[in-house]
């Protein structure tokens, strides 16, 4: 339920930060611009609440996490922008799902696993480390990116005692925080109507405005397909 309360309120941030960038495309005649207002406020409410804020709890040991977080999100902006012109390069960084402090220290070892040298590697593989960590560099990453990736994950120690979930920032329940996000989700889709009224001749916006108003999907893992049986053979007599 927390995942899902994170994502609508991205979806609500985005539609607000699109609503006020085309706000003159809003008809003044029409209660669109009460619509925005009403899911600001809504907004606002939900953010003093905590109800935006990724379940990783506030303690010294998940701030330090909150900062890998940070710095795995920018290497992976950097791989996807990269993969423009070095097609496959964000397939070894990719983003991180954000949704637990385990999934956070996997993210970073697997970063690591394809920047830092190995005892094993051979020269091609270090070589091609190397040329990995010095993409990054090229986009203003520090040249000690491995060291301080390394030096992030010793400090966190192990991930056991962070799990439990962050505190409410706010006083609102967890039903006050649903039902506000209800009402937010109400005045979102008033405005979806407004958008496609007002955008009907003008694809190219209503894309756009689609694209920021919709809501993300948790991620989930797939599971593996279970093995067909293979049917017994009759041995011959």
């Amino acid at each position: 339920m927390k995942n899902k309360i994170i994502l609508e309120c991205d979806s609500f941030n985005r539609s607000l930060v699109f609503a006020k960038a085309n706000s003159v495309d809003i008809p003044a005649t029409s209660k669109g611009p009460g619509y925005v207002t009403v899911l600001g406020n809504i907004y606002t409410q939900l953010v003093a609440a905590g109800a935006t804020q990724k379940p990783i709890s506030v303690t010294a040991q998940n701030a330090l996490i909150l900062g890998l977080d940070q710095k795995l999100d920018i290497m992976a902006t950097i791989a996807k922008a990269v993969a423009a012109t070095t097609p496959g390069f964000d397939d070894a960084f990719p983003r991180c799902a954000h949704m637990n402090p385990g999934e956070v220290l996997r993210t970073a070892n697997a970063y690591l696993a394809k920047l830092a040298p190995a005892q094993n590697d051979d020269a091609a593989t270090t070589a091609a480390k190397a040329a990995r960590v010095q993409v990054f560099v090229d986009h203003a990453m520090p040249a000690t990116l491995v060291a301080d990736l390394q030096a992030q994950l010793q400090a966190i120690g192990t991930v056991s005692g962070t799990h439990e979930q962050s505190r409410e920032q706010g006083v609102l329940s967890t039903e006050e925080i649903t039902q506000l996000v209800n009402q937010g989700r109400v005045q979102r889709n008033l405005l979806d109507a407004i958008f496609r009224t007002v955008y009907a001749a003008n694809p190219q916006k209503l894309a756009a405005w689609s694209s920021a108003s919709h809501v993300e999907h948790s991620p989930h893992h797939a599971t593996a397909p279970t093995p067909t049986p293979t049917p017994a053979t009759t041995a011959t007599k």
